[in-house]
């Protein structure tokens, strides 16, 4: 798993500070990386970043909206690992 540093991650999504700060107060990111260096993102927050990043530009959406967008997009993820590992073993069960 990779880790960045808070100034990369506002490199890479071309945001400012108070984004980060926004989305840290919301718990829509947290700092969960080992204490490892300087870095204090995992790549999970560094996507979840870019999501709301994406929804509040390019959809307006506002950070509580952000929030639930993201706990249902992760509950589906979720989900549909379930349902593959399930399909999974039926195959393996018939084969």
């Amino acid at each position: 798993m990779t880790y960045y540093t808070r100034v990369q991650i506002l490199e890479i999504l071309h945001v400012e500070e108070g984004f980060l700060v926004a989305l840290e107060e919301e718990e829509i990111i947290t700092q969960d990386a080992p204490e490892v260096d300087e870095a204090h993102y995992s790549d999970q927050m560094l996507e979840r970043a870019r999501v709301a990043a994406n929804l509040m530009h390019d959809l307006d959406v506002n950070l509580p909206g952000v929030a639930i967008i993201l706990r249902m997009r992760e509950a589906m993820s979720k989900q549909r690992r379930r349902i593959d590992s399930f399909v999974l073993e039926l195959s393996r069960k018939e084969g």
